[in-house]
């Protein structure tokens, strides 16, 4: 099928992971570009909808395969998705990657991971480099506990400095601890007041209604798919929160035998632009650079998508 605005191919698509059926989206102007594997972030946050809606043009570019990860979105089934893992996700994705290189006839793809899936696209990379001419990451994850502090702090910062009382009062009374991650009042800071801030998804804001929104209105999900995302963020996060919490990339990816680029917005606060230089100072590569977007948090490839397409042209594809 092809979109009726621009002429993208656009394909939904299963492939067999371990007994388990995983779905993806391919999209291309031309099959015969380069393939590049986007991994989402949540975990269990599919991001095919907000790409889409925010009209980023690298299916221009590259054939984009925005694969959609056990236990979420087209990959959800409780039957037979069994226990969601790190490893799981892991190894789903090189089944992924043999897929796509195959269908393409391609040696090697790029792949880019954002948020969560920087960190499973990080160990990929590491791990086996022989199937990738570059490694992307956005929004890159470093140590998840640190990037968190760092999130508490931006918070209570910002509200001493907007003088606003009521969430200064709210901020100080939640005590930031290791378990933070199972705190529901920690959370429920973070979805009151980081996107509010300017931190989380968007720099000018992105709120859950606007996510579930574009999910709804994204034509080639069926209300089942989206019912699917849904249930799939949730049960994602309880089994994989703890081991999220716990990370740091650069134990489970110090070194890359692939060039690195990794991307990442100033204001970002979901995954601290702090921890996101510490990964990239200690981790080896033969080349790595790291962009700074100057205007964005969390999503530089939809906040400033114009300097995001030049650094994969001009840069990462050269």
């Amino acid at each position: 099928m092809k979109t009726a605005d621009q002429n993208v191919h656009v394909t939904k698509e299963y492939i067999d992971t371990d007994g388990h059926i995983s779905g993806m989206f391919i999209e291309s102007t031309d099959l015969n570009n380069p393939v590049l594997l986007f991994v989402h972030g949540g975990p269990g946050f599919p991001q095919y909808a907000n790409v889409k809606q925010a009209g980023l043009a690298w299916a221009d570019h590259f054939t984009v395969c925005y694969w959609e990860q056990r236990g979420t979105g087209l990959s959800y089934n409780a039957s037979t998705q069994g226990e969601l893992t790190l490893e799981r996700i892991v190894a789903d994705g090189f089944e992924i990657v043999r897929y796509l290189k195959k269908k393409f006839n391609q040696d090697k793809i790029y792949l880019c991971g954002h948020s969560w899936g920087s960190l499973v696209g990080s160990i990929m990379a590491s791990r086996q480099p022989e199937h990738f001419l570059a490694y992307i990451g956005v929004g890159q994850l470093g140590r998840h506990y640190e990037s968190n502090r760092d999130t508490y702090d931006f918070l209570l910062e910002t509200a001493i400095e907007r003088e606003d009382k009521i969430a200064e009062k709210h901020i100080r009374s939640v005590k930031f601890t290791k378990d933070y991650y199972k705190s529901q009042e920690y959370r429920k800071l973070l979805s009151r007041y980081l996107n509010k801030y300017g931190g989380g998804t968007k720099r000018e804001g992105y709120s859950s209604l606007e996510g579930v929104k574009d999910i709804i209105a994204c034509k080639h999900y069926t209300w089942n798919d989206r019912l699917n995302i849904l249930k799939g963020i949730f049960g994602s996060y309880d089994a994989l929160g703890e081991t999220l919490a716990n990370a740091d990339a650069t134990e489970k990816a110090p070194s890359f035998d692939i060039p690195v680029f990794i991307v990442h917005g100033l204001y970002d606060y979901q995954t601290s632009y702090k921890e996101a230089k510490r990964f990239y100072e200690r981790i080896e590569a033969p080349s790595k650079q790291m962009y700074t977007f100057e205007h964005s948090a969390h999503s530089p490839f939809v906040e400033e998508q114009e300097k995001f397409m030049e650094v994969l042209v001009e840069d990462v594809v050269g």
